[in-house]
């Protein structure tokens, strides 16, 4: 367990992104995989690393773009199932 500690706090440490920037992306992440739990975690990490809500809603609506994407391109699958099953 110490090493998964070690590692996430790793992730989260300034780097090339700044600890600011991991946050708004954390808070984009949460909203993607819809964990109530990381949303509330990551919102009051993004606050506490100097995001504005205006970021955090950026972020949340470039999550949002990027999996409403993801939904439209699994449509293809649907149809060419339904194509294949209608024959």
């Amino acid at each position: 367990m110490a090493e998964i500690s070690a590692w996430y706090s790793a992730v989260f440490a300034e780097g090339a992104l700044t600890e600011r920037e991991k946050a708004l992306i954390a808070v984009a992440v949460a909203h993607a995989v819809q964990c109530p739990y990381c949303i509330d975690a990551f919102t009051s990490g993004s606050l506490d690393k100097g995001a504005t809500p205006e970021q955090m809603m950026e972020a949340v609506h470039v999550a949002a773009a990027i999996r409403g994407g993801a939904s439209l391109v699994h449509a293809v699958q649907m149809r060419n199932h339904a194509a294949k099953i209608s024959m």
